[in-house]
């Protein structure tokens, strides 16, 4: 790949970057965040004030409520008087964005559930204690470690004495604690700030929207170590204003800041896409119709453009940083990981398209945005196109190959889905046929013909050759498609 192409198609992506389609207007980005905050404030106040009309309760709810300015002194208790929404402060001083408040007012929303089903009353005592919050708000208020840009280090392995903060990090790590997992010393925590210290500064030049927006949603990052090379960096609804980012030692030691800067951005459309999806009037529908590349199941439509929007975000930022690896090998191996991880969105996009264009019109007015993301992450993914055209011809090929592999599988898993009376919705989907046990089923995916029986079980998808081979799916005449 010449000089000039590398220096042409990562100015190219940062256009991309700077066009994304929910950070188009900082107004409306104040809008949808002060709307998503309100929300959570109502749902805390219904909380507060059911768990107040339990027996001996109402002290340690004052206590609690004490913690969100217009919930005290009873606001809770009046929560139509309530201005139209809390105003948004700094997100290190906003209660509605604290992971520790968070975790426990979602622990005793899940306590009133329980006690709906019949739950001993006491179940309320144990998620009702204000003096385990106030240790829990020390332990974020107080980080290991301090970034350039504000946000706090807290070490992960502090949360394992809290009563509800393990529950929230099992959400992202189910397998935290096991033997893959260090504890970082004082020294594994000054090499973590420094490289998220690079690694941002390394974001806010390639996508200065995406990295502002980043260090204004998060107060705090849950740190960890492990001797995995994958790593893993996690944000949910769960945990506001924060992340759980666990580093491999080997990405510490590469110092590979563009990676984990494209990971946090990833991140960062996680937090975006969410948050306008909750301060929308009318939710997005729910039905599980949607087959994702990666899974073997069906998806919701928000799960699908959870994946339609970050992971090309991500590929983006992967393609601005390209000039900043220094040496070719470097740069070759990034490049064909970002036409790989594209590969496998290319079902997802006009998957998403077309949940997009079955939404009725009570959801769609407040989403507009979201609605542009399936046209802005095909942008992405032929600007991708163009970094595959110059690649080598065998290794071109190899792409074109592992495509082509991607498809497949999606016919297949779109098939099993057929076979167990589903019918997902998929535009590449055309014409099916039935076998009269029902067990077998031909159908055209993408202008291919394939034919397949009833699996026994849906098995992981981490290597799309094998397992196509492995499952007996052929593809029968029909042009293969190579790009």
């Amino acid at each position: 790949m010449s000089a000039s192409h590398i220096d042409q198609l990562p100015d190219q992506a940062r256009m991309l970057l700077r066009c994304n389609p929910l950070l188009s207007s900082a107004a409306l980005l104040e809008t949808v965040v002060g709307r998503s905050l309100s929300r959570r404030r109502d749902r805390y106040a219904r909380t507060l004030a059911a768990v107040y009309e339990r027996p001996g309760c109402r002290g340690r709810v004052e206590a609690l409520a004490g913690h969100f300015p217009d919930l005290a002194e009873g606001g809770y208790r009046h929560a139509d008087e309530l201005p139209p929404g809390p105003g948004i402060l700094p997100v290190k001083c906003d209660p509605y964005r604290s992971s520790a408040l968070a975790a426990w007012m979602d622990g005793l929303q899940l306590g009133l559930e329980w006690l709906a089903h019949g739950a001993n009353a006491h179940v309320l005592d144990h998620y009702l204690r204000p003096d385990l919050v106030a240790g829990d708000l020390a332990t974020e208020r107080r980080p290991d470690r301090q970034l350039a840009c504000g946000m706090g280090l807290v070490d992960i392995n502090r949360l394992m004495g809290s009563r509800v903060m393990p529950r929230c990090v099992a959400r992202s790590l189910p397998d935290y604690l096991g033997r893959d997992y260090l504890r970082p010393g004082e020294a594994d925590l000054d090499r973590i700030a420094d490289h998220l210290d690079k690694a941002l500064a390394l974001a806010a030049e390639v996508d200065p929207k995406g990295c502002d927006l980043l260090v204004a949603s998060l107060h705090t990052l849950h740190v960890g170590l492990r001797h995995d090379p994958s790593g893993c960096l996690y944000s949910f609804n769960g945990l506001p204003g924060s992340l759980v980012v666990v580093f491999s030692t080997e990405r510490l030691d590469d110092g590979d800041h563009a990676a984990t800067a494209a990971q946090l951005l990833h991140e960062a459309g996680h937090i975006l896409l969410g948050l306008n999806v909750t301060s929308a009037a009318a939710p997005l529908p729910g039905e599980f119709q949607y087959v994702a590349p990666d899974k073997n199941d069906l998806q919701t439509l928000e799960s699908i453009l959870h994946t339609a929007y970050t992971i090309p975000w991500e590929c983006a930022v992967r393609m601005a940083c390209l000039p900043f690896r220094a040496r070719s090998e470097q740069c070759a191996r990034e490049t064909a990981l970002i036409i790989a991880y594209a590969a496998r969105q290319i079902p997802l996009i006009d998957i998403a398209r077309e949940g997009i264009g079955r939404l009725g019109g009570d959801v769609l007015p407040d989403l507009r945005d979201i609605a542009a993301i399936p046209s802005w992450s095909a942008g992405i993914l032929a600007l991708v196109d163009r970094l595959l055209e110059h690649e080598p011809p065998a290794r071109r090929q190899a792409h074109y190959a592992e495509r082509q592999r991607v498809l497949d599988h999606q016919a297949w898993a779109t098939g099993q889905m057929l076979l167990r009376g589903k019918q997902p919705v998929d535009p590449r989907l055309g014409r099916r046929e039935l076998d009269r046990s029902s067990r077998a089923l031909s159908l055209w995916y993408d202008g291919r013909l394939h034919v397949m029986r009833r699996a026994g079980c849906q098995p992981g998808v981490k290597d799309y050759g094998r397992h196509i081979q492995a499952i007996g799916v052929f593809a029968g005449s029909g042009d293969p498609v190579a790009g």
